[in-house]
Protein backbone atom coordinates (compact mmCIF):
# COMPACT_ATOMS: atom_id res chain seq x y z
CA UNK A 1 0.00 0.00 0.00
CA UNK A 2 1.10 3.24 -0.68
CA UNK A 3 1.86 5.89 1.57
CA UNK A 4 -0.28 8.49 2.54
CA UNK A 5 1.35 11.65 0.80
CA UNK A 6 1.92 8.96 -2.42
CA UNK A 7 -1.87 8.92 -2.24
CA UNK A 8 -2.73 12.76 -1.47
CA UNK A 9 -0.64 13.31 -4.79
CA UNK A 10 -2.99 11.64 -7.01
CA UNK A 11 -5.87 13.87 -6.45
CA UNK A 12 -3.73 17.35 -7.19
CA UNK A 13 -4.51 19.35 -4.55
CA UNK A 14 -2.72 22.56 -5.36
CA UNK A 15 -1.13 24.52 -2.74
CA UNK A 16 -2.38 27.59 -2.26
CA UNK A 17 0.95 29.12 -1.37
CA UNK A 18 1.85 28.14 -5.26
CA UNK A 19 -1.24 30.69 -6.57
CA UNK A 20 0.91 33.56 -5.30
CA UNK A 21 1.89 32.90 -8.71
CA UNK A 22 -0.54 31.31 -11.09
CA UNK A 23 -4.01 33.47 -10.35
CA UNK A 24 -2.81 36.93 -8.50
CA UNK A 25 -4.88 40.21 -8.39
CA UNK A 26 -8.35 40.62 -8.04
CA UNK A 27 -10.89 42.37 -10.71
CA UNK A 28 -11.27 45.26 -8.47
CA UNK A 29 -9.02 46.01 -5.96
CA UNK A 30 -5.29 46.54 -7.09
CA UNK A 31 -2.65 44.16 -6.38
CA UNK A 32 -0.25 46.03 -4.84
CA UNK A 33 3.08 43.32 -5.45
CA UNK A 34 2.37 43.58 -8.89
CA UNK A 35 2.98 47.46 -8.95
CA UNK A 36 6.30 48.92 -10.05
CA UNK A 37 5.77 51.70 -6.94
CA UNK A 38 8.93 53.68 -8.34
CA UNK A 39 7.09 55.28 -11.71
CA UNK A 40 3.95 55.33 -9.80
CA UNK A 41 5.62 57.82 -7.08
CA UNK A 42 7.81 59.45 -10.24
CA UNK A 43 4.65 60.11 -12.43
CA UNK A 44 2.39 61.55 -9.12
CA UNK A 45 5.71 63.97 -8.41
CA UNK A 46 6.32 64.97 -11.91
CA UNK A 47 4.39 68.34 -12.79
CA UNK A 48 0.70 68.30 -14.19
CA UNK A 49 0.91 69.52 -17.94
CA UNK A 50 -2.54 71.38 -19.14
CA UNK A 51 -5.08 70.11 -21.80
CA UNK A 52 -3.61 70.09 -24.91
CA UNK A 53 -0.59 71.49 -24.06
CA UNK A 54 2.52 69.76 -25.91
CA UNK A 55 6.20 70.13 -24.63
CA UNK A 56 8.48 71.60 -27.25
CA UNK A 57 12.14 69.84 -26.90
CA UNK A 58 15.35 71.30 -28.09
CA UNK A 59 16.78 69.78 -31.57
CA UNK A 60 20.15 69.03 -29.33
CA UNK A 61 19.68 67.80 -26.01
CA UNK A 62 22.46 68.14 -23.19
CA UNK A 63 23.57 64.19 -21.77
CA UNK A 64 21.72 64.55 -18.90
CA UNK A 65 18.24 65.67 -20.32
CA UNK A 66 19.03 62.33 -22.91
CA UNK A 67 19.48 60.13 -20.36
CA UNK A 68 16.30 61.23 -18.70
CA UNK A 69 14.54 61.09 -21.74
CA UNK A 70 15.88 57.26 -22.46
CA UNK A 71 14.35 56.15 -18.87
CA UNK A 72 11.42 57.93 -18.89
CA UNK A 73 10.73 55.73 -22.01
CA UNK A 74 11.62 52.38 -20.43
CA UNK A 75 9.98 52.94 -17.28
CA UNK A 76 6.66 53.93 -19.15
CA UNK A 77 6.87 50.10 -21.07
CA UNK A 78 7.07 46.92 -19.41
CA UNK A 79 9.05 43.82 -20.05
CA UNK A 80 6.69 42.84 -23.07
CA UNK A 81 7.30 46.23 -24.70
CA UNK A 82 3.33 46.89 -23.83
CA UNK A 83 2.69 50.66 -21.82
CA UNK A 84 3.06 49.88 -18.10
CA UNK A 85 0.01 50.12 -15.72
CA UNK A 86 -0.14 52.09 -12.63
CA UNK A 87 -2.63 50.06 -11.29
CA UNK A 88 -2.79 46.29 -11.89
CA UNK A 89 -6.17 44.84 -10.90
CA UNK A 90 -5.03 40.98 -11.97
CA UNK A 91 -1.94 39.01 -12.53
CA UNK A 92 -0.69 36.62 -15.35
CA UNK A 93 -3.12 33.78 -16.58
CA UNK A 94 -2.98 30.50 -15.26
CA UNK A 95 -1.74 28.64 -17.88
CA UNK A 96 1.57 30.38 -18.54
CA UNK A 97 3.14 29.35 -14.96
CA UNK A 98 3.52 25.50 -14.33
CA UNK A 99 1.08 23.77 -11.75
CA UNK A 100 2.40 22.86 -8.40
CA UNK A 101 1.04 20.21 -6.44
CA UNK A 102 0.60 20.77 -2.24
CA UNK A 103 2.01 17.28 -1.90
CA UNK A 104 5.08 17.62 -3.67
CA UNK A 105 6.01 20.69 -1.90
CA UNK A 106 5.30 18.30 1.45
CA UNK A 107 7.56 15.93 -0.01
CA UNK A 108 10.64 18.09 -0.62
CA UNK A 109 10.41 19.33 3.05
CA UNK A 110 10.47 15.56 4.34
CA UNK A 111 13.24 14.62 2.01
CA UNK A 112 15.14 18.06 2.98
CA UNK A 113 17.57 17.26 5.26
CA UNK A 114 17.54 19.43 8.93
CA UNK A 115 19.67 22.63 8.62
CA UNK A 116 22.04 22.45 11.80
CA UNK A 117 22.15 25.74 13.53
CA UNK A 118 25.37 26.65 15.58
CA UNK A 119 24.96 27.79 18.23
CA UNK A 120 27.25 31.12 19.34
CA UNK A 121 29.12 29.94 23.04
CA UNK A 122 29.77 32.79 25.26
CA UNK A 123 32.21 32.36 27.89
CA UNK A 124 31.30 33.86 31.30
CA UNK A 125 33.84 36.69 32.47
CA UNK A 126 33.23 36.30 35.94
CA UNK A 127 32.62 33.29 38.50
CA UNK A 128 29.02 32.27 38.90
CA UNK A 129 29.80 30.92 42.75
CA UNK A 130 32.95 31.42 44.44
CA UNK A 131 33.07 28.28 47.31
CA UNK A 132 35.31 28.37 50.09
CA UNK A 133 37.94 25.37 49.81
CA UNK A 134 40.27 25.10 53.08
CA UNK A 135 42.50 22.52 53.10
CA UNK A 136 42.25 21.77 49.42
CA UNK A 137 45.51 20.22 48.50
CA UNK A 138 48.01 21.69 46.38
CA UNK A 139 48.50 18.86 44.15
CA UNK A 140 48.70 18.67 40.17
CA UNK A 141 48.47 14.90 40.26
CA UNK A 142 45.29 14.57 42.18
CA UNK A 143 41.57 14.92 41.13
CA UNK A 144 39.74 15.97 44.33
CA UNK A 145 36.54 17.29 42.67
CA UNK A 146 33.79 15.74 40.64
CA UNK A 147 30.72 16.75 39.03
CA UNK A 148 27.76 14.21 39.30
CA UNK A 149 24.81 14.14 36.96
CA UNK A 150 22.35 15.15 39.79
CA UNK A 151 24.07 18.93 39.73
CA UNK A 152 25.91 18.17 43.07
CA UNK A 153 29.85 18.69 43.75
CA UNK A 154 31.97 16.22 45.25
CA UNK A 155 35.43 17.80 46.74
CA UNK A 156 37.95 16.88 49.54
CA UNK A 157 39.10 19.31 51.19
CA UNK A 158 42.28 17.83 53.84
CA UNK A 159 40.83 14.30 55.55
CA UNK A 160 37.15 15.23 54.60
CA UNK A 161 34.73 14.53 51.35
CA UNK A 162 32.18 17.09 51.18
CA UNK A 163 28.68 17.00 48.77
CA UNK A 164 27.62 20.47 47.72
CA UNK A 165 24.39 20.34 45.94
CA UNK A 166 23.87 23.61 42.97
CA UNK A 167 20.52 23.53 43.26
CA UNK A 168 19.38 24.18 47.08
CA UNK A 169 23.14 25.37 47.95
CA UNK A 170 23.49 22.79 50.77
CA UNK A 171 26.67 20.93 51.58
CA UNK A 172 26.70 17.30 53.64
CA UNK A 173 29.90 15.92 54.86
CA UNK A 174 30.58 12.56 53.38
CA UNK A 175 33.08 11.17 55.11
CA UNK A 176 36.02 11.50 56.83
CA UNK A 177 39.29 9.44 57.27
CA UNK A 178 41.75 9.07 59.74
CA UNK A 179 44.77 11.03 60.86
CA UNK A 180 47.11 9.00 58.47
CA UNK A 181 45.14 8.66 55.36
CA UNK A 182 43.67 11.50 53.29
CA UNK A 183 41.40 11.20 49.93
CA UNK A 184 43.36 11.74 46.40
CA UNK A 185 40.94 11.32 43.91
CA UNK A 186 37.03 11.36 43.29
CA UNK A 187 34.68 10.35 40.77
CA UNK A 188 30.76 10.15 39.70
CA UNK A 189 29.11 6.92 38.71
CA UNK A 190 27.58 7.40 35.19
CA UNK A 191 23.85 7.46 36.50
CA UNK A 192 25.11 9.76 39.50
CA UNK A 193 24.13 8.22 42.24
CA UNK A 194 27.40 6.49 43.81
CA UNK A 195 30.62 8.05 43.98
CA UNK A 196 34.28 6.42 43.78
CA UNK A 197 36.96 7.86 46.29
CA UNK A 198 40.53 7.16 45.75
CA UNK A 199 42.67 7.43 48.80
CA UNK A 200 46.35 7.73 49.72
CA UNK A 201 46.53 4.46 51.32
CA UNK A 202 45.72 2.76 48.21
CA UNK A 203 42.40 1.48 48.88
CA UNK A 204 38.79 2.82 46.59
CA UNK A 205 35.73 3.09 48.32
CA UNK A 206 32.14 3.26 46.43
CA UNK A 207 29.74 5.51 48.09
CA UNK A 208 25.91 5.62 48.23
CA UNK A 209 25.53 9.16 47.39
CA UNK A 210 21.65 8.89 48.14
CA UNK A 211 21.91 7.15 51.46
CA UNK A 212 25.16 8.74 52.54
CA UNK A 213 26.43 5.09 53.33
CA UNK A 214 29.82 3.01 52.20
CA UNK A 215 28.84 -0.08 49.94
CA UNK A 216 32.17 -1.10 48.64
CA UNK A 217 35.97 -1.28 49.56
CA UNK A 218 38.33 -2.03 46.79
CA UNK A 219 42.07 -3.23 46.96
CA UNK A 220 44.56 -4.06 44.58
CA UNK A 221 47.25 -0.82 44.24
CA UNK A 222 50.24 -0.18 46.40
CA UNK A 223 50.13 3.23 46.29
CA UNK A 224 48.18 6.27 46.49
CA UNK A 225 44.89 6.13 43.71
CA UNK A 226 45.15 9.44 42.08
CA UNK A 227 42.49 8.87 39.25
CA UNK A 228 39.06 6.97 38.95
CA UNK A 229 37.19 6.86 35.94
CA UNK A 230 33.47 5.07 35.60
CA UNK A 231 31.76 3.28 33.04
CA UNK A 232 28.24 1.58 32.62
CA UNK A 233 29.77 -2.11 34.27
CA UNK A 234 33.00 -1.06 34.62
CA UNK A 235 35.55 1.38 37.61
CA UNK A 236 39.41 1.65 36.78
CA UNK A 237 41.77 3.42 38.55
CA UNK A 238 45.01 4.72 38.63
CA UNK A 239 47.68 4.54 40.90
CA UNK A 240 51.07 5.60 41.75
CA UNK A 241 52.03 2.02 41.43
CA UNK A 242 51.95 2.98 37.29
CA UNK A 243 49.04 0.36 37.01
CA UNK A 244 45.43 0.36 36.18
CA UNK A 245 42.88 -1.90 37.72
CA UNK A 246 39.69 -2.47 36.36
CA UNK A 247 37.07 -3.17 38.71
CA UNK A 248 34.53 -5.54 36.89
CA UNK A 249 30.77 -5.73 37.88
CA UNK A 250 27.59 -2.99 38.51
CA UNK A 251 26.68 -1.81 41.49
CA UNK A 252 22.91 -2.03 41.85
CA UNK A 253 21.83 0.45 44.15
CA UNK A 254 17.81 -0.40 44.37
CA UNK A 255 16.10 2.69 46.42
CA UNK A 256 13.08 0.88 47.55
CA UNK A 257 10.89 3.93 47.78
CA UNK A 258 7.72 1.54 48.60
CA UNK A 259 9.40 0.27 52.29
CA UNK A 260 9.98 3.82 53.12
CA UNK A 261 9.20 4.06 57.30
CA UNK A 262 9.52 7.08 59.11
CA UNK A 263 11.11 6.42 62.54
CA UNK A 264 11.26 9.69 64.41
CA UNK A 265 10.88 12.25 61.85
CA UNK A 266 13.00 11.02 59.68
CA UNK A 267 13.17 8.30 56.32
CA UNK A 268 14.28 5.27 57.09
CA UNK A 269 15.71 3.85 53.21
CA UNK A 270 15.59 0.85 52.74
CA UNK A 271 19.06 0.08 49.93
CA UNK A 272 20.11 -3.64 47.98
CA UNK A 273 23.71 -3.83 46.69
CA UNK A 274 25.24 -6.21 44.79
CA UNK A 275 29.10 -6.10 45.53
CA UNK A 276 31.68 -6.15 42.45
CA UNK A 277 33.38 -9.55 42.09
CA UNK A 278 37.37 -9.48 42.24
CA UNK A 279 39.31 -7.42 40.12
CA UNK A 280 39.13 -7.89 36.20
CA UNK A 281 41.99 -6.87 34.90
CA UNK A 282 45.04 -5.11 35.67
CA UNK A 283 47.27 -2.95 33.07
CA UNK A 284 50.30 -2.16 33.20
CA UNK A 285 52.22 0.43 30.34
CA UNK A 286 52.73 3.27 32.00
CA UNK A 287 56.40 4.19 33.99
CA UNK A 288 54.98 7.27 36.39
CA UNK A 289 51.92 7.62 37.97
CA UNK A 290 49.00 7.57 36.33
CA UNK A 291 47.17 10.33 36.75
CA UNK A 292 44.32 10.37 34.19
CA UNK A 293 41.86 8.35 33.35
CA UNK A 294 38.89 8.76 30.88
CA UNK A 295 36.38 6.35 29.71
CA UNK A 296 34.71 7.87 26.38
CA UNK A 297 30.60 8.08 25.71
CA UNK A 298 30.15 4.76 24.36
CA UNK A 299 32.17 2.76 27.06
CA UNK A 300 34.43 1.30 24.43
CA UNK A 301 37.54 2.97 24.71
CA UNK A 302 39.55 3.63 27.83
CA UNK A 303 42.39 6.85 27.49
CA UNK A 304 45.06 6.57 30.20
CA UNK A 305 47.71 9.73 30.79
CA UNK A 306 50.80 9.29 33.19
CA UNK A 307 54.12 10.86 34.66
CA UNK A 308 55.89 9.42 31.83
CA UNK A 309 54.45 12.04 29.43
CA UNK A 310 52.19 9.22 27.58
CA UNK A 311 48.63 8.59 26.54
CA UNK A 312 47.24 5.36 26.13
CA UNK A 313 44.44 4.20 24.51
CA UNK A 314 42.93 1.31 25.14
CA UNK A 315 39.80 -1.47 24.38
CA UNK A 316 37.65 -2.69 26.66
CA UNK A 317 37.57 -5.75 24.55
CA UNK A 318 41.20 -6.34 24.89
CA UNK A 319 41.80 -5.61 28.59
CA UNK A 320 42.66 -9.03 29.35
CA UNK A 321 45.90 -8.78 27.32
CA UNK A 322 47.50 -5.39 28.65
CA UNK A 323 47.82 -4.32 25.00
CA UNK A 324 47.32 -1.23 24.15
CA UNK A 325 45.25 0.29 20.65
CA UNK A 326 47.95 3.54 20.56
CA UNK A 327 50.66 5.03 22.60
CA UNK A 328 50.69 8.59 21.98
CA UNK A 329 54.13 10.11 22.44
CA UNK A 330 53.63 14.10 21.47
CA UNK A 331 53.56 15.46 25.07
CA UNK A 332 56.46 16.94 26.72
CA UNK A 333 54.88 16.65 30.54
CA UNK A 334 52.77 14.38 32.65
CA UNK A 335 49.06 14.39 31.24
CA UNK A 336 45.99 14.45 33.47
CA UNK A 337 43.37 15.90 31.64
CA UNK A 338 41.55 13.89 29.12
CA UNK A 339 38.01 14.19 27.45
CA UNK A 340 36.38 12.41 24.37
CA UNK A 341 33.98 14.36 22.29
CA UNK A 342 30.72 13.47 23.05
CA UNK A 343 29.47 13.36 19.26
CA UNK A 344 33.02 12.66 17.72
CA UNK A 345 33.27 9.13 20.03
CA UNK A 346 36.58 8.41 18.43
CA UNK A 347 38.09 12.06 18.71
CA UNK A 348 40.18 12.45 22.39
CA UNK A 349 41.72 15.80 24.10
CA UNK A 350 44.90 15.49 25.78
CA UNK A 351 45.98 18.23 28.03
CA UNK A 352 49.74 18.20 29.40
CA UNK A 353 51.71 20.25 31.98
CA UNK A 354 53.56 22.93 32.73
CA UNK A 355 56.53 21.93 30.73
CA UNK A 356 54.10 20.98 27.42
CA UNK A 357 50.85 23.44 28.65
CA UNK A 358 49.79 22.27 25.07
CA UNK A 359 46.06 20.63 23.96
CA UNK A 360 45.82 18.07 21.86
CA UNK A 361 43.24 16.55 19.52
CA UNK A 362 43.87 12.69 18.41
CA UNK A 363 42.29 10.59 16.49
CA UNK A 364 41.80 7.31 18.37
CA UNK A 365 40.94 5.58 15.53
CA UNK A 366 44.68 6.24 13.77
CA UNK A 367 45.91 7.60 16.84
CA UNK A 368 47.08 10.35 14.88
CA UNK A 369 47.43 14.20 16.72
CA UNK A 370 44.70 16.31 14.58
CA UNK A 371 45.53 19.70 16.26
CA UNK A 372 47.46 21.32 18.92
CA UNK A 373 46.77 24.13 21.12
CA UNK A 374 48.89 26.14 23.17
CA UNK A 375 47.59 27.29 25.94
CA UNK A 376 50.89 29.07 27.62
CA UNK A 377 49.09 26.99 30.87
CA UNK A 378 49.08 23.76 32.17
CA UNK A 379 46.20 21.72 31.70
CA UNK A 380 44.96 20.52 34.65
CA UNK A 381 41.33 19.68 33.88
CA UNK A 382 39.48 19.13 30.71
CA UNK A 383 35.76 19.10 30.34
CA UNK A 384 33.21 18.35 27.63
CA UNK A 385 30.18 20.53 27.23
CA UNK A 386 26.81 19.30 24.70
CA UNK A 387 28.38 21.38 22.10
CA UNK A 388 32.61 19.97 22.32
CA UNK A 389 34.10 22.71 20.37
CA UNK A 390 37.16 23.54 22.33
CA UNK A 391 38.44 21.92 25.31
CA UNK A 392 38.16 24.32 28.71
CA UNK A 393 41.72 24.12 30.56
CA UNK A 394 40.46 24.71 34.29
Amino acid sequence: MSPPLMRLRDREWHSPASQRFVDQGDRFIPTRSLMNLDFARSSLMRQPRRAGATVDLPEILTPKEEYRRRVEENWTLDSQGKPLKMLVFRGSPRKSHPSVLMVDEMLKEEREPPRSIRRIRHLPQSADRILDGPELIDDYYLNLMGWGKSNILAVALGRSLYLWNAAGSTVQLLLTTDADDHPTSVAWSVDGKMVAVGFASSKVEIWDAVALQQVRILEGHLARVGSLSWTWNMLSSGSRDASIINHDGTVLLLLLRSSVQKTKGTNAIVCAVRSFRRVSSKLRAHTGEVCGLKWSCGGDLLASGGNDNLVHVWESSKMGSSKYLHRLTDHRAAVRALAWCPFQPKTLASGGGTADQCIKIWNAQTGRCANSINTCAQARRSRTQTAWHDVDAV
